[in-house]
């Protein structure tokens, strides 16, 4: 009967070292789970924090450009202006040069026939026509 209680304990310790592998099995699952479960909630974190860096980039990229808008319609209004003053200016001072320069035009063709008249009267005498 010794080989019979033999067998039987070497069966109770196979069970009881199946036992305790099937529980070392668990533990080290539930520890890997909780890793897992860590990390996933440190990459969701990440997550979370990469998505408001995200909008808070956007934010302010907008706010930038909004502001750049601002800036550059204002510029283009004092440009506007300024081109205007200048027009203005040069209209004020080109309109009476263009005005000497008309009234000077018109009084060319009296000009050239008080100039010319001595000077027909005296062909006229050289060649005797009344014309």
């Amino acid at each position: 009967m010794d080989v019979k209680k033999t067998a039987t304990d070497a069966g109770y310790i196979a069970i009881g070292l199946g036992v305790m592998g099937y529980q070392q099995a668990q533990n080290r699952r539930r520890k890997l789970t909780g890793k897992l479960d860590a990390a996933t909630t440190k990459v969701a974190d990440r997550g979370r924090e990469v998505q408001g860096f995200v909008a808070e980039g956007t934010r302010q990229i907008g706010a930038r450009g909004t502001a750049a808008r601002g800036k550059a319609e204002q510029q283009v209004r004092v440009s506007v202006n300024r081109v205007q003053e200048v027009g203005t200016e040069v209209a004020r001072r080109v309109e009476p040069v263009v005005e000497q320069v008309q009234s000077q035009l018109g009084d060319i063709p009296e000009r050239v026939i008080q100039v010319i008249e001595p000077v027909t009267a005296r062909v006229r005498e050289m060649t005797g026509s009344a014309a």
